[in-house]
């Protein structure tokens, strides 16, 4: 029985949606023992809700704020300048690791590399366990990833694997792939090429009130096109939503927290919503071209590059009637811009990536 630990951390959805993902398909197996642990959470569990109402609300209402703290990560030594206060999740990190003495540890969060690095530097029992660290983000990478060390790395594309390498991160630590979406949708197929009207719109908005208002009202002005708004853990989006008049269960539906994912990129023309590194991914995979309403700055700039370079998308002007302008002309000359996205989403669609990345895993050794 191989015992495998996951790290994760509930700073944006795309590291618990790794981590559950590669957990998922770990679990598939018999003779594997997963655990998931989000330390902040263990450890702190008030702050963490507060930090993490914080994260929200900055990448949502103050952009420019949270691209200030990504760029202080992204200086060298700066993350490391604050270590000192994280003794507690480091301490308890090690109690974790002393519990379950795992066999392979997986990170899906920057900090826990550089925590780690400290147990090890204490010979604490974290020096036998190699790390793995899942990069959930795409081309732009911030170098707190990497800074902390790891004896290897997985990234979610080539792309990425160069810039870490010219970034001086070995070649040997650098594995490619892809990013570990649910092993469900690998039952799906999504919509084909020769689909029509009434075009499908799968809208995930932001926090933002007066503009998730608005995009909705231009989306639902446009001809044979039906909308599913999913709102998630917004629950004040949500019932903003259902008192504002635009919600009549013909046209547009509202659904709140849902594990349908999956199954609602794969059954909609065209996503709409913010460059998150799973929904990105996800799209990718249920062959989902996507309309970018809104990026966080920083990580979310590697996703839209990655989203434009394949051309299966594009981002669009934050302003709704520019949007909604942008959804006329993708389904316009017998929805040209749309088929072409699918035809490229068609070519990059591969293997499940979380399948290979828990072969990686079982067969990992740590090089002495």
């Amino acid at each position: 029985m191989k015992k495998v630990l996951i790290l994760t951390a509930g700073f944006g959805d795309g590291h618990n949606t790794a981590a559950q993902n590669i957990a998922q398909a770990l679990q598939e197996r018999s003779d594997v023992e997963v655990h998931v642990i989000d330390v902040y959470l263990l450890t702190l569990p008030r702050v963490t809700k507060v930090l993490q109402g914080a994260y929200r609300l900055a990448i949502n209402k103050f952009p420019a704020i949270w691209g200030s703290i990504f760029n202080f990560l992204h200086r060298p030594g700066s993350l490391e300048k604050t270590l000192f206060m994280a003794s507690l999740l480091r301490n308890a990190l090690g109690k974790t690791i002393g519990e379950l003495r795992p066999d392979v540890i997986v990170s899906t969060y920057p900090l826990y590399a550089f925590l780690i690095r400290q147990l090890r530097e204490r010979c604490h029992e974290a020096s036998h366990a190699p790390l793995i660290t899942m990069i959930t983000d795409s081309t732009a990478i911030n170098s707190s990833w990497y800074r902390g060390g790891s004896d290897t790395f997985i990234v979610v594309d080539e792309e990425t694997a160069s810039i870490l390498a010219n970034n001086h991160v070995p070649v040997h630590t650098l594995h490619a792939f892809g990013f570990p979406v649910s092993p469900r949708f690998s039952l799906l197929q999504g919509l084909p090429e020769t689909s029509g009207a009434p075009w499908k719109i799968l809208y995930l908005p932001s926090s933002q009130e007066r503009h998730t208002l608005e995009v909705l009202a231009a989306l639902k002005a446009l001809p044979e096109v039906t909308i599913t708004v999913v709102t998630g853990r917004l629950e004040k989006i949500h019932r903003l939503l259902e008192q504002s008049g635009l919600i009549d269960n013909q046209q547009v539906t509202l659904i709140g927290w849902t594990n349908t994912i999956p199954e609602l990129l794969a059954s909609h023309h065209l996503y709409v919503g913010k460059a998150g590194g799973a929904i990105v991914h996800e799209a990718m995979t249920a062959e989902c071209p996507l309309l970018i309403s809104h990026i966080v700055p920083g990580q979310e700039e590697g996703n839209i590059e990655l989203i434009e370079r394949h051309d299966i998308g594009r981002l669009a002007a934050h302003y709704p009637e520019t949007l909604a302008a942008s959804v006329t002309e993708i389904f316009s000359q017998d929805a040209a811009t749309w088929k072409r996205w699918k035809r490229h989403l068609k070519s990059l669609v591969g293997p499940s990536a979380s399948h290979a990345i828990a072969d990686f895993i079982l067969k990992f050794e740590k090089r002495l």
